[in-house]
C-alpha cells in the first residue's frame, strides 16, 4: 500500500486533485476528510466539515473518533481490496 498526501489551506482544490489522480492512476479507495470514497461513492464515514469544532473536525478527518473509526473498520470488512 502506498500513501499520498496533499497539504494546502482550505479551498485549494485538494479534495478535487486526489480524485483526479485516482481516476488517472486507477486508483481505487481515497480518503478524504473523515470519507472513504471507493471510486465516486462513498462507502463510509461523514464529513468533517460538519462538526461543531475545530477539534471534533480533525479527530473526524483522521478517524480518531471512536464511533466515526468503527464506523470504517466495519465498511472495511464489507469491500474487497
Amino acid at each position: 500500500m502506498e500513501i499520498f498526501v496533499l497539504i494546502g489551506g482550505s479551498g485549494t482544490g485538494k479534495s478535487h486533485k486526489a480524485l483526479l489522480i485516482a481516476h488517472r492512476y486507477n486508483i481505487d479507495y481515497v480518503i478524504d476528510d473523515g470519507l472513504l470514497i471507493r471510486k465516486d461513492k462513498i462507502l463510509a464515514g461523514h464529513s468533517a466539515k460538519k462538526d461543531k469544532n475545530r477539534i471534533q473536525a480533525i479527530r473526524t478527518a483522521i478517524f480518531e473518533d471512536p464511533s466515526h473509526a468503527e464506523n470504517r473498520r466495519e465498511s472495511d470488512s464489507k469491500a474487497s481490496f
